[in-house]
């Protein structure tokens, strides 16, 4: 095998190792929903509409979201997969911008996170319940840590970005020199 192929092999390793980190972090979304919808009626929360319709939809959109990257990380394998065996333009410019919307939708589901957290940590707070837990120490460890994998994947997500303009940039010089 190319030292060359390896490259492109790598960059499939990246992406398969973001699939990872997405995949866990919907476990800890999960354990978020539940904290949110199970544990917190038996420290008093009371149901209301107001709070309930906006966590909801920040919630929703947070997993839209992710679910979105996720995919579009899946779909990326493929063109940076073609790239190692057979370089074409197509393998190029999706394995460009495949990621670079999975990166956009990366970046929204964080954003989503964090406004469901506001809700939990601030609207939920006045819901009766303040007094009888901190949600902080509950509720903070397991964000935090689906907050951290989902940075690093978007971190991780600029590798097959940079490296499908690195291609495009050195194909470019090779067709002027070739001239």
């Amino acid at each position: 095998m190319k030292s060359r192929n390896l490259l492109e092999l790598k960059t499939v390793v990246v992406l398969l190792v973001i699939l990872v980190l997405n995949g866990i972090a919907f476990f800890y979304l999960l354990q978020m929903d539940s904290f949110v919808h199970k544990d917190l009626y038996s420290y008093g929360l009371v149901f209301n509409y107001a709070w309930a319709n906006e966590y909801w939809r920040c919630n929703q959109l947070a997993w839209t979201f992710l679910w979105g990257a996720t995919a579009l990380v899946a779909f990326s394998i493929v063109p940076h997969y073609m790239y190692s065996e057979e370089r074409s333009r197509f393998s190029k410019t999706v394995g460009f911008f495949l990621p670079t919307f999975a990166l956009a939708y990366q970046v929204l589901s964080i954003f989503f996170l964090s406004q469901t957290g506001s809700v939990v940590l601030n609207t939920l707070n006045l819901q009766g319940i303040a007094d009888t837990i901190d949600l902080t120490l509950v509720y903070d460890p397991v964000v935090g840590t689906a907050f951290a994998l989902m940075g690093i994947a978007v971190v991780m997500l600029f590798i097959p970005m940079i490296r499908a303009l690195d291609i495009i940039e050195i194909e470019i010089v090779d067709e002027i020199m070739e001239d």
